[in-house]
């Protein structure tokens, strides 16, 4: 910010408050505006450049660059800024104190459109605007993520803001040993829960059972979580992120549906935030209002280790149930978006978690760029991946893009810009919305769970739902003919060769993945292109009945598959062992006995046993 800019906001400042404030005051204000005006009179003439647009500068912005530049005179101006807000009939404000009374001091807290630091009291004051819902506030690393409630650990770190109700308070808990050196971030994709009941089945048979979405999310996803989770440490934090698209009304409105899956997500010890999906909106006031009701505010930050979290709402809407694909920010998220990264330490690493992918789509605004990849024809990246880049680009810690939506798993990458760029787009926990138990580019349902320490992904690996955690490929021969469909015809490949496919869940350009055949190790060769999974699509062909199979198969131009990897042995009747090494250390192993043939009587089908 500019002297200019800063003279400015004092200058405002003055005129605002000029008849409230005392003689004294004014004095002391006087000489700043005084001593502000030489220094620009004395300071050496450039060249012109475009002024800022100064509705971009909020009052945090000039609270922390007072602070800097004058001193005890910034700060003495930005308490006079909060004492005038008091006493301004449409203000809201509160203090935020520590579980000892303790004011907490220099907390970011924002109403969704304004963002600022608690004072030397605890104190914040906002003017009150009428398209504000919540008063939230970023939780400290160093302090406890609070909760709904001792059986509900989703996170709660909002007020709804009402028309009467001027105080929001909030009472903020440390953590025992301050900031946490390490912990779990388990990643979900899109639970997906719907009003109808889906196709669900217990054995190798077409009797479908009759069991609710919620149920089955709840027997299954959350039930492995928290198996997951008895296997660790009890002292190992713990949290979760849902990437969204928490329900869907197909089958019908149920007001209760996303108070019921909040019910099932807090359900483990992992403190768990969630953004929001398109289908937890559709383009329907009253079902964002439901989302809101159960989960808060849809753009907000919070803070863990030496990450900084940035959830975001960025599917907007073009009419109806249509939205832009890519995902898209508007101009006011953009605003409050470098407004809370001005608030954050550049060493630290930026998570930014949203629901639709930036870097890819195929139904794009109409400023958003062609990829011009010739595997990825008809794809785009976002029209505001260039800005958000060059915010996240200034920490020294990196930054990582979390999404979900597209209920197949990819790590997609893209030279953008003269950089590299990886978009970790997780796989759904409802697969293909719950019409298998599988996901439309044959990852199992699950979800992810990484490490952080140290600014840093330590390790990640995916979690198939009631598999083991070392299980992290399914094997496959190039010519098995699944319902029609098989991956000798969709990559054309090789028949009569025993080919063997392997389909490597979270593997990305990182992974190396190869074959061991009579003790000598080859490499594998990485299909990325659209496509489909012959094995996914040939089991949704006789399978699928809330979604067109068109949708799992070669026909949806959505569909990027990425993690695929195919050998031709040798010798045709070789046995084989995969090995993929993963970019943190770990060795993962598959053997050709373990190679799938079945096109129905399988995992996708029904699970042999449940936990």
């Amino acid at each position: 910010m500019c002297c200019l800019q800063i003279y400015r906001i004092i200058l405002n400042f003055a005129i605002d408050n000029i008849f409230k404030m005392k003689r004294n005051n004014i004095i002391i204000l006087s000489v700043i505006l005084a001593l502000g005006l030489l220094t620009m009179l004395a300071k050496p003439q450039h060249k012109a450049v475009k002024p800022a647009n100064e509705a971009a500068i909020d009052p945090a912005a000039m609270q922390r660059v007072l602070g800097r530049v004058t001193g005890k005179a910034g700060a003495w101006l930005e308490a006079r800024r909060l004492d005038s807000l008091r006493n301004i009939p449409d203000s809201i404000g509160g203090t935020l104190t520590f579980s000892d009374g303790s004011a907490a001091v220099g907390v970011v807290v924002s109403d969704g459109i304004r963002i600022m630091r608690t004072d030397s009291t605890g104190h914040y004051a906002f003017r009150r605007d009428k398209n504000a819902k919540f008063v939230f506030y970023t939780v400290p690393n160093y302090c406890e993520v609070p909760v709904h409630s001792d059986s509900d650990y989703t996170a709660c770190f909002y007020l709804p803001i009402t028309r009467k109700r001027k105080q929001y308070d909030f009472r903020l808990k440390r953590l025992p040993h301050g900031k946490e050196r390490s912990y779990k971030m388990i990643v979900i994709g899109d639970p997906q829960v719907t009003n109808a009941m889906n196709p669900f089945y217990t054995s190798g048979d077409d009797n479908p059972i009759e069991k609710s979405d919620v149920a089955r999310f709840t027997d299954e996803t959350m039930a492995d979580i928290r198996h997951t989770i008895e296997q660790w440490p009890k002292d190992m934090p713990v949290y979760g992120l849902s990437m969204g698209d928490d329900v869907q009304y197909y089958g019908g409105y149920n007001a209760t549906l996303e108070r019921q899956i909040r019910a099932a997500l807090g359900s483990s010890r992992m403190r768990l935030f969630s953004v929001i999906g398109n289908h937890d909106q559709d383009g329907n006031a009253l079902y964002r209002r439901k989302w809101e009701q159960s989960w808060g505010p849809t753009d907000y930050s919070f803070d863990r280790g030496d990450e900084h979290y940035v959830c975001l709402n960025n599917v907007q809407f073009t009419k109806s149930k249509a939205y832009w694909s890519p995902g898209e920010l508007t101009n006011r998220q953009m605003q409050w978006l470098r407004r809370d990264l001005a608030f954050t330490p550049r060493h630290k690493k930026v998570v930014l978690c949203y629901h639709i992918p930036f870097t890819f789509g195929t139904t794009p605004n109409e400023k958003a760029h062609p990829l011009n990849i010739a595997s990825e024809v008809g794809h785009y990246s976002s029209s505001r991946l260039s800005q958000l880049l060059a915010l996240l680009r200034r920490f020294k810690g990196g930054y990582e893009l979390f999404c979900g939506h597209t209920h197949f798993a990819i790590n997609h990458e893209i030279s953008f810009e003269g950089h590299d760029i990886m978009e970790h787009c997780h796989a759904a926990a409802c697969g293909n919305i719950w019409q298998s138990n599988i996901n439309i580019c044959g990852t199992p349902n699950g979800y992810y769970v990484y490490t952080f320490g140290e600014a840093a992904i330590t390790d990640c690996y995916y979690k198939g739902t009631f598999w083991p955690a070392r299980r992290q490929m399914t094997l496959f021969r190039a010519d098995t003919n699944f319902n029609g469909e098989s991956y000798a015809n969709d990559w054309n490949l090789p028949r009569s060769t025993n080919m063997l496919v392997a389909n490597v869940f979270n593997a990305d350009s990182r992974w190396n993945v190869s074959v061991i055949e009579d003790s000598i190790e080859h490499p594998m060769f990485r299909i990325s292109s659209r496509g489909q999974d012959a094995f996914a699509a040939g089991y949704h062909h006789k399978y699928c009945k809330a979604m067109p199979f068109r949708f799992v198969s070669k026909s949806n131009g959505y569909l990027i598959m990425n993690h695929l990897f195919y050998y031709e042995p040798k010798r045709r009747n070789s046995h084989l062992t995969v090995r993929a090494y993963d970019p943190y250390g770990n060795v993962y192993e598959a053997s050709s006995y373990e190679v799938v043939t079945a096109p129905f009587n399988n995992f996708a089908h029904y699970y042999k046993r449940s936990k």
